[in-house]
């Protein structure tokens, strides 16, 4: 059987079956699959676990030895194998298959891999664990579908938030699941139980980091607020925030506009494009003023401009005023002033 990880909850919640592959590229997902797994085999009685990781040297008759061998600590045994190279080998094949065509009661049989691709997904024993097991496929969640992700993780710690916080949320976080998680835990032990969460108390929560204040930044000069974003600018720099990162949300941002831009003049609707390049609800005034802001040719051009400043940042050339000056212009720009550039 082969299941999204999102139904393995509901699958552990009518039984435990003896083999378990958990493999994928959200490494977040397979953890915390693997977690449940645990805490369900120690449910059950499995209380005791056998780690092994797989490497060059790793023996595979070790897997046959332990699942044959009666435990001196406990009757039943959750045996956890983590292939990082996604690779069994002639060895691990066959000690799969042999673990697949006989399984033993006592003995849960966990194995955790990374990525597969097509070809190891179609092989022999891929196949047999699809029958005899359960393969937990994590897979990405999309830019579509992260703000869903996040409000279902909000309210399972107990945050009732505003429609708009997930939004917001997967904007911070551009699709890094490892990076939601960890800003879900982060306020869940602020706010505390049963606490509800606005968009300004997110904000005013997340606004002392750098990495946020930069999409703070970002939300600033779309919207053409010039002062706020100078502001904004002022402290970043104060605070000794990297100018790097501030060119990697302005270059990130551009990019974005660039292809919502192109899209647009293809005929396509404006509510479509959002949709599918990312841009909530909570944001699209301040993406369609920008866009009423500027022709397209504009957001290809201030291309070149990012690069000139990310030379600046590393040193490779020289800008008037330094790179900080330089960003502020692009930044300026953005806004919809004009007449800013000089000749390097």
């Amino acid at each position: 059987m082969r299941i999204p990880s999102t139904q393995l909850e509901p699958h552990l919640s009518k039984g435990l079956a003896r083999f378990y592959l958990l493999f994928g590229s959200e490494a977040l997902l397979i953890e915390e699959g693997s977690d449940r797994i645990r805490v369900a085999a120690q449910a059950n009685g499995f209380s005791e676990v056998i780690r092994y990781s797989v490497g060059i040297d790793f023996e595979w008759q070790e897997l046959r030895d332990q699942s044959q061998t009666l435990s001196l600590f406990s009757r039943q045994r959750l045996i956890e194998i983590r292939v990082p190279s996604g690779r069994l080998g002639e060895g691990g094949t066959a000690a799969l298959l042999d673990f697949l065509a006989e399984p033993t009661p006592d003995t849960v049989l966990m194995v955790l891999m990374g990525r597969l691709d097509k070809r190891t997904q179609s092989s022999r024993w891929f196949k047999a664990a699809e029958t005899a097991g359960v393969v937990i496929d994590a897979r990405p969640v999309s830019l579509q579908q992260l703000p869903q992700w996040i409000d279902r993780r909000l309210r399972a710690h107990d945050i009732l938030p505003a429609r708009e916080v997930s939004d917001r949320l997967a904007y911070y976080v551009e699709g890094n699941l490892l990076a939601a998680s960890q800003e879900v835990a982060k306020l869940s032990l602020l706010l505390g139980p049963a606490a509800k969460l606005d968009l300004q108390t997110l904000e005013a929560i997340v606004a002392d980091h750098a990495r946020f204040s930069v999409f703070t930044l970002v939300d600033a000069c779309l919207g053409g607020d010039v002062t706020r974003s100078v502001r904004v600018l002022g402290g970043l720099r104060r605070e000794g925030t990297d100018a790097s990162l501030v060119l990697w949300a302005l270059v990130r941002e551009v990019r974005s506009m660039v292809t919502i831009s192109r899209h647009l003049c293809e005929g396509r609707s404006r509510q479509t494009v959002y949709r599918q390049c990312g841009v909530w609800s909570s944001r699209s005034p301040l993406v369609t003023a920008a866009l009423a802001r500027h022709r397209p040719n504009f957001w290809t051009g201030l291309r070149a401009r990012l690069l000139l400043a990310e030379q600046a940042i590393k040193g490779r050339t020289r800008v008037v005023g330094g790179p900080w000056l330089e960003l502020e212009r692009i930044l300026l720009r953005i806004c919809g002033i004009n007449g800013l550039w000089f000749k390097s």
